[in-house]
C-alpha cells in the first residue's frame, strides 16, 4: 500500500508529458517522402493507405499518357497532398493550400505563407532562386537540389498587390520579403522540373 502511494505523485507529474509526446504532430516533407510516404512506392500500396485518383475511369486507365503519369489523393488524412504517380510508383510529392487548413512543413520549417527571405534563411545558403516560368518577377522558383542531385525540392512564391491581381517587383536576384510560397513540391529530381505536374 505504501509503495503505490509513492509512485502516485510521479505518476501525476509524467501524465503531462506523456500527453505532450502524444500531440498529433503531421510528417514533414523531405526529398525522399512525406512521413511513411516515401518516394518509390507502388500506387498500390498507395491505394491500399487511402489514396486514388477521384477522376480515375475505365476510359483513362485505358490511355497510354494516363498510365504513364497521373496523381492521387486523399484530401480525409492528407489534405492539399498530391502524389505522382509515373509509371506506377511514387515520384514526386506536391503540397498545395487546402480547406481544413492543413499546414504541412518541410523538415526545417518551410511552409506556404511563408516569405522568401524566411525561407532562404531556413536553408542557409543551400537555395537557388530562379524566375517564375509564369509569373515573371511577380514570382520566383525557389530551389533545392540533394547533394548527390537525384532529388530536388521547389518552392513556388508570388506577390500581390492585395486586391489578388500580380504586379511586377524586384527581379529574383535576391530573397523578396514580399513574395510568399504558394504551394512547394519534393522527390526525384526530373518528375519535381515538371512544370504544369505531369508535363
Amino acid at each position: 500500500m505504501r509503495m503505490k502511494a509513492l509512485f502516485r505523485p510521479a505518476i501525476l507529474l509524467l501524465a503531462p508529458l506523456l500527453l505532450l509526446g502524444a500531440t498529433d504532430e503531421k510528417p514533414r516533407l523531405t526529398f525522399q517522402g512525406l512521413g511513411s510516404i516515401e518516394i518509390g512506392m507502388s500506387e498500390a500500396v498507395l491505394q491500399k493507405r487511402g489514396f486514388s485518383d477521384p477522376d480515375r475511369s475505365a476510359v483513362s486507365q485505358a490511355d497510354l499518357e494516363y498510365a504513364a503519369c497521373h496523381y492521387l489523393s486523399n484530401e480525409t488524412e492528407y489534405p492539399g497532398v498530391h502524389l505522382m504517380i509515373n509509371d506506377g510508383l511514387l515520384v514526386r510529392i506536391d503540397i498545395g493550400a487546402n480547406d481544413a487548413a492543413i499546414v504541412w512543413k518541410t523538415l526545417s520549417g518551410a511552409s506556404i505563407g511563408m516569405t522568401e527571405t524566411e525561407v532562404v534563411s531556413l536553408y542557409d545558403g543551400w537555395i537557388k532562386i530562379d524566375h517564375h516560368p509564369y509569373l515573371d518577377d511577380a514570382g520566383s522558383y525557389l530551389i533545392l537540389d540533394s547533394s548527390e542531385g537525384l532529388y530536388k525540392m521547389i518552392f513556388e512564391t508570388a506577390t500581390s498587390d492585395g486586391s489578388g491581381e500580380q504586379f511586377s517587383s524586384e527581379p529574383s536576384r535576391g530573397p523578396n520579403a514580399n513574395k510568399r510560397v504558394t504551394d512547394f513540391r519534393a522527390g526525384l529530381a526530373g518528375p519535381v522540373n515538371y512544370i504544369e505536374g505531369c508535363s
